[in-house]
């Protein structure tokens, strides 16, 4: 019972001090796009609430969501990026809701870290993709550190699909099957070949092959589809 009383309270604590917090505008980087990592909807806020953000006035607020369909894998230029507390009104458990970051894409269309994952442009990443992970079993005296990844990704095509060697289409490695399911270890964009994802070593697949919708295997992002 302590211990639910004490996290009460810190859940609490940790709202108090969120609601005292501004976003921050940070001018979004022309080279930084994000992607919803499933089939979403744009968040937007009212005309006041709206212009509060915009001139960095706004400390706590709730987001609606639009009518509007943004499909999984899309690819969207920041406009705006705002660091501060977002919360997805209405959710029966809202605390797990908060997001960090806010990508404005267009005139009060939102997305956020909770739906989408903000990537560089003509860079290889893996941020935000995994991370790297300690073992419990020791060898040679030295924990064993490994990649694990967040995502898992599904082919989708009438037939089989070539995997590159890097996101160029210069090098064929191998082909796969429609229903395949892979990790995803990286991410590259660039607005010449468009979203590609390495699903092996060295082994990039366009984002044109895939699903929507990423399976999310620790569930950061929630389950709700259109958030």
């Amino acid at each position: 019972m302590r211990k639910k009383i004490l996290g009460f309270i810190l859940l609490v604590a940790s709202a108090l001090l969120l609601t005292v917090i501004p976003a921050k505008s940070v001018s979004a980087a022309d080279d930084e796009v994000a992607f919803p990592i499933r089939d979403s909807s744009f968040l937007t806020l009212n005309d006041n609430d709206y212009q509060q953000l915009l001139a960095g006035k706004l400390s706590y607020f709730n987001s609606d969501v639009t009518s509007s369909y943004v499909p999984g894998l899309s690819v969207w230029k920041l406009s705006n990026l705002f660091l501060g507390s977002w919360s997805r009104g209405g959710e029966a458990d809202p605390w797990y809701r908060w997001a960090q970051e806010i990508y404005e894409v267009g005139p009060n269309l939102l997305l956020t870290n909770k739906q989408a994952l903000r990537i560089p442009v003509d860079k290889v990443t893996n941020v935000g993709v995994g991370s790297y992970l300690g073992t419990d079993a020791i060898k040679d005296g030295q924990f064993e550190i490994s990649w694990v990844s967040n995502f898992i990704c599904t082919v989708k095509n009438n037939g089989p699909v070539t995997l590159w060697q890097s996101p160029d289409y210069l090098t064929p490695v191998q082909t796969v099957a429609s229903g395949d399911k892979f990790t995803v270890n990286q991410v590259y964009f660039s607005y010449k070949s468009g979203l590609w994802f390495d699903i092996g070593a060295n082994q990039w697949i366009p984002a044109f092959y895939l699903e929507n919708n990423l399976i999310d295997r620790n569930n950061l992002y929630g389950n709700a589809p259109e958030y």
